[in-house]
């Protein structure tokens, strides 16, 4: 069984025009159950390095609050925030956890939201994203075997749940629909990141490869975030993720006449 970890990096919703995050960009953690026990170990072994044990369960790795060094990991150094960073994404690299993502260029995204739906009209590009991170999975899992299913678990957004909900099921059930999954089983579960490793990493993974895919475009990416792009490269790497690389530039040539 697969234990699949969805989560986000720059979603501003419906503000298509946020300068900031110019990319949205949808992540899925791949973990196997046979690691889970493993991985958690050796998330908890590495935050015992830098706090202490009674600390450790009230603490969430979270790529803002890292980064600036504020709440859990306000009395850390900058070199220690960087040490976590890079143990982290190396646990992925370690344990081999393949990373499936799909990015959308959200100014494009805005033109073409426009040019096909009419004036005004917004798409959340979770809602849009959603359905081909779910078929690659499908996909992946397919490549691991006949016997292998797979389960999807979502950082807790209530916001999303009716969509996301409505997506697996379209996806599973509708004969209509032409984006199919067959190993995919159960409803999407909503977690507490604050209470779950897997979407903790999954977070500090997404956003990552947003940055790497935002300097790929050209966009100003700070040193920081660059110090990541060879443990992303190398994580990213792994053979899955080639069927679509881009949903918008897919949406327009398989959907859109």
């Amino acid at each position: 069984m697969y234990l699949v970890y969805i989560d986000e990096s720059g979603n501003t919703g419906l503000n298509l025009k946020d300068k900031e995050q110019p990319i949205f960009l949808l992540a899925a953690l791949i973990l196997h159950s046979s690691k889970w026990f493993d991985m958690e170990r050796a998330f908890h072994d590495i935050l015992a390095d830098y706090f202490e044990t009674d600390q450790i369960a009230s603490i969430e790795v979270h790529v803002s609050d890292l980064k600036a060094r504020r709440r859990a990991f306000g009395g850390i150094s900058s070199e220690e925030s960087f040490q976590i960073r890079d143990r982290m994404l190396q646990l992925l690299i370690d344990f081999e956890i393949p990373v499936i993502h799909r990015r959308i260029i959200k100014s494009k995204f805005s033109d073409f939201c426009e040019q096909n739906y009419g004036p005004g009209i917004r798409i959340n590009p979770y809602i849009m994203a959603l359905p081909f991170v779910c078929m690659e999975v499908d996909h992946y899992i397919g490549q691991q075997g006949q016997e292998q299913l797979g389960m999807f678990i979502f950082d807790e957004q209530k916001e999303n749940l009716l969509n996301v909900e409505r997506s697996l099921r379209t996806l599973r059930m509708d004969p209509n629909s032409l984006l199919k999954t067959s190993r995919i089983i159960e409803k999407g579960f909503f977690v507490d990141s604050s209470k779950c490793f897997a979407i903790q990493l999954t977070d500090l993974a997404a956003h990552y490869i947003r940055k790497r895919e935002e300097d790929k475009l050209g966009f100003q990416v700070s040193l920081f975030d660059k110090q990541t792009f060879d443990k992303i490269a190398t994580m990213t790497s792994t053979g899955v993720g080639s069927i679509i690389q881009d949903v918008l530039e897919w949406v327009k040539s398989n959907f859109i006449k």
